[in-house]
């Protein structure tokens, strides 16, 4: 059984707009849904590893998504340092890290991105969106599967 989620908000709850602000209207567009597959699966934690995390607290990250589903985000991942080494994958590290502080490398994760550049020894464990669409009803329920622990 899938323990952590690892979730991405831009190109994943709602499409990417090629580096111009989400409107208003269609931000979290793909909230309900998400939530939906979540509410399938309730043993499973999120772990918020958007770049929105780097703007917003807990407490505001958490108010974008209904109560149930809120309380079951435990954390965000680490942010890989600005001075650090230049490399890719760099959300692939920030998870692992975040795995390892919580010493947790040996249970199972999936991740919920839309960037597939940031990913290389582990994007078996990615549903990846389309980024200009977002969690499609068809990754929804890819995603479902990947948390009754089925393969990507």
């Amino acid at each position: 059984m899938v323990s952590f989620l690892f979730l991405d908000f831009d190109g994943v709850l709602h499409p990417q707009y090629d580096g111009e602000p989400t409107p208003k209207e269609v931000c979290f567009c793909h909230l309900p849904r998400f939530e939906a597959v979540m509410r399938r699966h309730p043993g499973v934690q999120i772990v918020i590893s958007s770049t929105w995390r780097q703007q917003f607290g807990m407490l505001q990250l958490r108010a974008f998504f209904s109560a149930d589903i809120a309380h079951r985000i435990m954390g965000i991942t680490p942010t890989y340092p600005a001075d650090g080494p230049p490399r890719m994958h760099i959300r692939e590290w920030e998870i692992l890290e975040w795995l390892q502080q919580h010493h947790a490398s040996n249970r199972p994760w999936v991740a919920l991105d839309d960037s597939q550049g940031d990913f290389r020894d582990y994007r078996h464990r990615v549903v990846f969106c389309q980024p200009w669409e977002g969690l499609s009803e068809h990754r929804a329920v890819q995603l479902n599967n990947a948390l009754q622990g089925a393969t990507l």
